[in-house]
C-alpha cells in the first residue's frame, strides 16, 4: 500500500534525480545506481517526510534530510553484505558479488559521506545526532560481527538490535519534527515510536530468518538471535510464542507514543507503518504455515 503513497513517490523520484545528477567516478554512479534501483520500502525517508509534517513543515524542505537517512541505510547495506558475504538482497545480487567487496566498502563509505552533506544544511544539532546514529549503528554492527564469539545474551542483543537497527529509525522520528518545531518534548515521543518500532522491525526480521523463509536476502554466515537463544531454553514453539509476545509489546510502545498528537493524515501514516513493518510483514511470509498464524492469531496480533 505505501507504494502508492505521496512520500513514497516523493522519496524515489528524489532518488532517482541524486543518482542522475551524480559528479563523480563511473564506477562509483553505476555501483551507487545499482544500490538504489534494487528497491526497498523506503520507510525510514517516509518517516522523516511524515515526522516533519506532523510538526507543520513541508516535503521539499525536508528532502534531503530523508535522503541522508535512506543512504546511510543503504551504506550499512552495502557493508554488511561484505562482512555476512551476502550474495542477494532485495532478489538481486548484492554489490560484493556484482563488482567486488572493495567497491562495496569504498562506495559505501561514500555514502555515508554524501549523507552527511545532505544533512549538514539542517545545523549543527541535526547534524550531531545524525553522527552520532552513525557511530551506535556501526557498534550495533560489531556487535553483530561477534556474538558467534563473544558472550552474547538477551542483554546484548537488545543492545545489538537498539544500536544497529532503531536508532536510525529513531533518529529519522524525532529530528525533522524537531527541526520545524523545536519541540523537545514532543520530538522525544517521536523518538520513542521510531526506537520502539525499529525493535520490533529487527525482532520480525530475525523471527522470519529463524523459520527460514526468508527469500530475499541469501548469505554464508548469520548471527545470534533472539529467536535463537530463547529455542535453546523454551525449544521452537515456546520461543517463537515468546518473540510474538515482544514485538507486540514494541509496537505497543510505539503506537502509544503517537497518542501526544493529534489526529492528522501523517499521524495516521504513521500508525500504519507500524503494523505494516511488523504484523504485515509475518502474516505474509507464514500464510502458509498454520502453526505460526495460529501462534500469531492467539496472540491478537
Amino acid at each position: 500500500m505505501i507504494e502508492s503513497w505521496e512520500e513514497y513517490r516523493i522519496i524515489n523520484s528524489a532518488l532517482e534525480e541524486l543518482v542522475n545528477g551524480l559528479k563523480t567516478l563511473p564506477k562509483v554512479k553505476k555501483a551507487v545506481s545499482h544500490l538504489i534501483k534494487a528497491g526497498g520500502k523506503r520507510t525510514r525517508p517516509i518517516i522523516v517526510l511524515l515526522s516533519g509534517k506532523l510538526g507543520g513543515g513541508d516535503y521539499r524542505s525536508l528532502i534531503d534530510m530523508a535522503l541522508a537517512v535512506e543512504l546511510i541505510h543503504t551504506a550499512s547495506l552495502a557493508h554488511d553484505d561484505i562482512i555476512d558475504r551476502g550474495v542477494v538482497r532485495r532478489n538481486v545480487e548484492t554489490l560484493n558479488v556484482k563488482y567486488d567487496p572493495a567497491l562495496a566498502m569504498l562506495v559505501g563509505d561514500w555514502l555515508i559521506s554524501k549523507s552527511v552533506e545532505l544533512t549538514s544544511k539542517y545545523g549543527n544539532e541535526v547534524v550531531r545526532n545524525f553522527a552520532r546514529t552513525g557511530m551506535v549503528m556501526s557498534e550495533g554492527e560489531i556487535l553483530d560481527v561477534y556474538s558467534l564469539s563473544d558472550e552474547f545474551g538477551e542483554d546484548e542483543y537488545y543492545q545489538c538490535i537498539e544500536f544497529k537497527t532503531a536508532a536510525l529509525f529513531a533518529y529519522a522520528a524525532k529530528n525533522a519534527y524537531k527541526y520545524i518545531t523545536g519541540d523537545d518534548g514532543r520530538a522525544e515521543s517521536l523518538y520513542q515510536y521510531g526506537l520502539n518500532l525499529g525493535l520490533a522491525y529487527q525482532l520480525v526480521d530475525d523471527l522470519l530468518e529463524f523459520l527460514e523463509i526468508f527469500e530475499d536476502k541469501k548469505s554464508e554466515f548469520e548471527s545470534i538471535t533472539l529467536p535463537m537463544l530463547l529455542e535453546r531454553k523454551f525449544g521452537f514453539r515456546e520461543s517463537v510464542s515468546m518473540v510474538l509476545r515482544i514485538i507486540k509489546k514494541f509496537t505497543e510502545k510505539s503506537r502509544k507514543a503517537l497518542e501526544v498528537f493529534p489526529a492528522s493524515e501523517a499521524k495516521e501514516k504513521l500508525s500504519y507503518l507500524i503494523n505494516y513493518m511488523t504484523v504485515d510483514m509475518i502474516r505474509g511470509y507464514v500464510a502458509k504455515n498454520r502453526e505460526v498464524i495460529s501462534l500469531i492469531e492467539s496472540h491478537n496480533l
